[in-house]
């Protein structure tokens, strides 16, 4: 199967969700490949890989377990320390259990070389699906190719072009849509407001959803005070910048952040300043609304506290569980060609103070079977990331 879409550059936005704190440092073992024995083990289970079914019985869909044929379908981690990332590989794992397959996770520690020579291993070890989130669309076509040659299917998260099978498209990354929530919530606290918005490192995925969100401040009627970039990707490069913006708006009543850690930062920089946090759950009049991105643990934590007013979730793990779904039955035939869509689309939800209570930890969520369909039930429309696509293109 040859499916296309146009290429570019995709250097991985979630890299300015990268942790620094100590108990995540666990960024290095960039170059270990870690099988996870299925569908029990939990743990590492050695380096070892077999793409070979182990029986003839036919899988059979729905129920809590699969058994039959047992297929190898494997990660390629753009960089494992990070919460968010933790989140994906959490649902692919699991869902490996669930179906009785084995589970293969390489780290690429943000390495777009290391990406291509891990997929190029998964290859030669004939795995029977890959997932990815590319770090360079322009590195990693060539090996994109190679696995299609080879029958081995290709998804992505957030990241579409050539020879991907199908990209799970999360509305909060490649559409407006979360964005627009944000503007809207917030002018509807704050009618005219001022609002400081909190960007990341020049890579597509932040450039654009950090436009978006000056685009839908500005059409909600909100004052942007200013826009800073956080080039340090954590939260103490935030609490940094906005220290010193308080120093120039002492007055501001939001600060919009494209990822979790930037949101953690600029709640300590207000609370510093003597500023009290909005919660949904118990406004207070001049509190500062803070948002950030992703719905990691640390996140909702941060919610449950009062720490940030809202995190914007795609709750990941249960794409990363659909993820590997779609490959099996692509692998087994539960899905013909004219049945694969190019894009699925996966919704965004805010998590604030009125519903937190109800938030799963991420990394606690149950995976079910069937959760693929989930997702192909909510829209499959390829135009959805026409906008995302339309604006890289201008980078």
């Amino acid at each position: 199967m040859h499916k296309k879409s146009t290429g570019y550059l995709l250097v991985l936005g979630v890299v300015a969700l990268l942790v620094v704190g100590v108990a995540l440092v666990g960024c290095g073992g960039g170059d270990e490949t870690t099988t996870t024995a299925a569908p029990t083990a939990t743990t590492a289970g050695g380096t070892e890989t077999t793409a070979a079914p182990s029986s003839d019985t036919t899988a059979a869909p729905g129920g809590t377990q699969v058994t039959g044929d047992k297929y190898t379908f494997a990660e390629s981690n753009p960089v494992a320390s990070n919460q968010h990332q933790m989140a994906f590989s959490y649902g692919k794992q699991e869902m490996c259990g669930l179906l009785g397959a084995e589970f293969i996770t390489a780290d690429a520690n943000i390495t777009p070389a290391k990406q291509v020579a891990d997929i190029e291993t998964f290859i030669q070890q004939k795995v029977d699906g890959i997932s990815s989130w590319t770090l360079d669309q322009g590195a990693a076509t060539a090996v994109y190719k190679k696995a299609q040659d080879a029958g081995i299917n290709v998804v992505t998260e957030n990241s579409p072009g050539d020879y991907v099978t199908t990209v799970f498209a999360q509305e909060q990354n490649v559409t407006s849509k979360a964005q627009k929530d944000a503007a809207e919530w917030f002018s509807s606290v704050y009618p005219g407001g001022k609002i400081l918005i909190i960007g990341g490192e020049p890579v597509p995925y932040i450039v654009y959803v950090s436009h978006n969100m000056e685009v839908e401040a500005a059409a909600a009627g909100l004052q942007i005070l200013e826009r800073q970039d956080n080039m340090q990707d954590d939260a103490a490069g935030s609490q940094k910048i906005v220290e010193s913006l308080l120093t120039k708006y002492p007055d501001v009543q939001f600060v919009w952040c494209f990822n979790d850690r930037s949101a953690l930062g600029a709640s300590a920089a207000l609370r510093a300043a003597g500023k009290k946090i909005y919660n949904a759950a118990s406004p207070e009049a001049g509190a500062v609304m803070v948002t950030g991105m992703n719905g990691t643990q640390e996140a909702i934590e941060a919610v449950q506290a009062g720490v940030i007013s809202a995190t914007y979730s795609g709750d990941s793990e249960l794409v990363g569980a659909a993820e590997i779904e779609e490959l099996y039955r692509i692998k087994t035939g539960q899905m013909s060609g004219d049945q694969i869509p190019t894009v699925i689309v996966c919704p965004y939800h805010r998590i604030d103070g009125t519903n937190v209570s109800e938030a799963v930890m991420p990394l606690e969520n149950p995976i079910q079977l069937n959760i693929l369909d989930k997702f192909l039930n909510y829209s499959t429309d390829p135009t959805t990331i026409d906008d995302f696509n339309q604006f890289v293109a201008t980078l």
